[in-house]
Parts: structure tokens; sequence; C-alpha cells
């Protein structure tokens, strides 16, 4: 019996005209019992609240549906108030990994689904290569964002919460969402394909979606202890987004160059989201370096690939046992200016509780945030 879970408290305090300001309490709490054979199942419940909201008050639970949320609710960013979080079958050996049911699929590590989704993934490992597939039904959006360099974005994943069905389902996921993928690595270089269907595209989106891409990774050691690692992605999409069905092609190209020193890591990156008209490159999750998804705008899809955004950004950070720092400048249609931090106050075993505060400065031209433009970030999370 292996129990996981986690108390966290945010205060996100906005700037400018009429800003946002509000303190969410998070709260999981699960148990995964394995066997020695890899077959494993779980069950876990995760709640949030409101506990003090500028905009708008916390509505008492008088029913399930208030628990569950609403496509229509304006109490961000926590649109539901709590929800089954874990219920699983899942088995786990060196080549061969699936789970079935409400469970986190981040062992098929795919860049564009990430976190807790409804439904069933497959990943297989042999030698240099791997295949995967992820069945989606819905997905229990948080605001997590993991990011394989730097680590998940700091204090994301107790900022937000929709519940699986109706708020995620409704809001975020519309259809039955499917996507295969592959991989092969060898001497640093890393390519790996991917193609996803969505069957119905959900909010102002107009009949089904279709993504196919490539991801593109090299690692090569350098003089004196520095490491490169570069990225690229090139995807196509197809999917009336923004609700008007001739503007249905769009597309993302990106470049990440990421460089580490030691307990240091800086470096530059530029993209552009091509498209006919209005909509966006449609992503459910996305391991950028940006905070403004996060903090500033929690949802589906990000803020920061709007149609036709071009934008540049340099980032730099450290990572020790107990301090982690994030730093981020990006200008173009989307911009964003944000420093995060993250102290490891005591850590027993698996128990550890962390503190930190930051500020997140984020805007697009094409978009209006979900939260506010800034956000100053006070928060603690004890995790086990």
């Amino acid at each position: 019996m292996d129990p996981f879970g986690y108390l966290g408290l945010i205060y996100n305090q906005g700037t400018g005209h009429k800003p946002h300001s509000y303190i969410g309490f998070d709260a999981r709490v699960g148990t995964n019992f394995s066997f020695n054979n890899g077959w494993a199942f779980g069950i876990g419940a995760i709640g949030a609240w409101n506990v003090y909201s500028h905009n708008k008050k916390f509505q008492p639970i008088v029913s399930i549906g208030n628990v569950l949320g609403s496509v229509e609710s304006n109490m961000r960013p926590y649109l539901s108030m709590g929800d089954i979080s874990d219920a699983y079958v899942k088995f786990d050996t060196q080549r061969l990994k699936f789970a079935i049911g409400r469970f986190n699929t981040n062992f098929v590590d795919f860049d564009w689904i990430q976190g807790n989704i409804q439904g069933g993934s497959l990943f297989i490992h042999r030698n240099d290569w791997r295949l995967w597939g992820v069945f989606m039904d819905s997905l229990l959006y948080t605001g997590y964002q993991g990011n394989d360099l730097q680590g998940p974005r700091i204090a994301t994943g107790i900022n937000a919460l929709a519940s699986y069905d109706p708020v995620s389902k409704k809001k975020y996921v519309g259809g039955e969402v499917v996507a295969l993928g592959g991989g092969y690595a060898n001497k640093g270089f890393e390519i790996s394909p991917f193609f996803l269907a969505d069957t119905k595209l959900p909010s102002e989106g107009v009949g089904s979606l279709i993504q196919t891409g490539i991801k593109m990774q090299y690692e090569v050691g350098m003089p004196k202890g520095f490491k490169s690692y570069t990225i690229v992605h090139g995807i196509y999409q197809y999917g009336a987004t923004g609700g008007i069905v001739k503007q249905d092609q769009s597309g993302l190209f990106w470049i990440d160059q990421t460089f580490t020193y030691k307990i240091f890591n800086f470096g530059a990156g530029f993209y552009i989201v091509p498209a006919l008209g209005k909509g966006f490159f449609w992503s459910f999750n996305d391991k950028s370096k940006f905070y403004g998804r996060g903090i500033n705008s929690v949802g589906v899809p990000a803020i920061y690939f709007a149609n036709n955004t071009i934008t540049g950004y340099l980032f730099g950070g450290m990572g020790t046992k107990k301090v982690r720092v994030d730093m981020m400048l990006a200008y173009g249609v989307y911009q964003e200016y944000s420093l995060m931090t993250n102290y490891k106050i005591w850590q027993y075993r698996k128990m550890i509780l962390d503190a930190g505060i930051g500020y997140v400065y984020s805007r697009s031209s094409k978009v209006a945030n979900t939260i506010g433009n800034s956000s100053f970030v006070l928060f603690t999370k004890f995790s086990y």
C-alpha cells in the first residue's frame, strides 16, 4: 500500500485596473495498492476551495452538481470543488505498462497530454524503441504542467480544478480523444512522431480535430561540464478551433535550446503558430517553460498558442536539493516576464513541505487572460 496526496494553499494577488485576488486551498488524497507481479490498483479524491475571492464569494456545497461544477461557472480558478481523481487498474513492468480508469498518464511521456485522464494508456519499450497509445474520454484539469529540463511549473498544480465531467469534458475535451505515437533514441538523438484525433471540438470549436507532428531532441555534452539540449517541434493541425469552418488549418513550429551547467540552466527559444483566421493550436497540456497558462490563464487551450502568434524568449534558472528558481522573458505576440521560486522547508522520506513566492506578467494581443495579466503569488504545499 502506497498512500499519496497533498495539501496546498495559494494566494494570488493581481495588480493594475480591477485586479484579481483570491486564496485557494487544494487537497488530494489517495492510495495505490501494488502487487509483486506488476499489477496495481488505486483510488483517490481531490477537492478545492476558494477560501477568499475578491471577484466572487465562495458558494457553499448544496449538491453534487456544485461539487463537480459547471461549464458556466465563473468561480475561477476553481471551476469545480471536487471529484474522484483516481480509480484505476494498472500493469507496470520495464517493457510494458498500461492503465485504465482514472489515472496519471505521465508514464506514456506525451508532451500534449499530461496528468490525470479518464480512459486508457499503453506504453511499450524495447531497446531504443518505444510505442504508446492514449484513449482519453475526459481529463482532470489541475493546472499542472511538466517540463523535462526545469521540472514541473512551480505552484501550477494547485492553482486550478476542473472535474472530469461535466467541466473538463464539455469545456476542454469535447469528444473522444485518441493519440498514437512512438519514438527512437540513440546516442543523444531522439525522434518522436505522433497522431492525435478528437471526435468533437469543445466550446466554440466546430467539427473534429486532427493533429500530426514530430518532436526531435538532441542532447550533447560540452567542455567544462556544460550540456546542450536542442528540441524541435513541427505539428500540423486540422480543425476549426475558432468556430469558423473554412478557418480550419493551423500548426506549430517551435525551437527550444537549453544549456545546463551544474545547478544552472539557461537558453532561448522561438515559436510560431501559423493559422487561417481565428482559433488556437489546441493543446490539452504542454511542456513549455511559460507560466502564463498555469498562473494567469488556466485552462485549455494555452493563451500563448493563439492563432498567428510569433514569440521569442530567453530563460534561466537554478535547482538544488532545497531551492529552485525559474525566470522567463518572452516578447512578441505573446509576452511574459516571470520569476517563480520554490524552497523545500522540510523533508522526511516521501513527506515534503514546500513554500514559494513569485511574480508572473503575461499577455497576448490575440486573446485575454482568464484570471489577469499580472499576479504576485505566494504558496505552500505539503505532499506525501
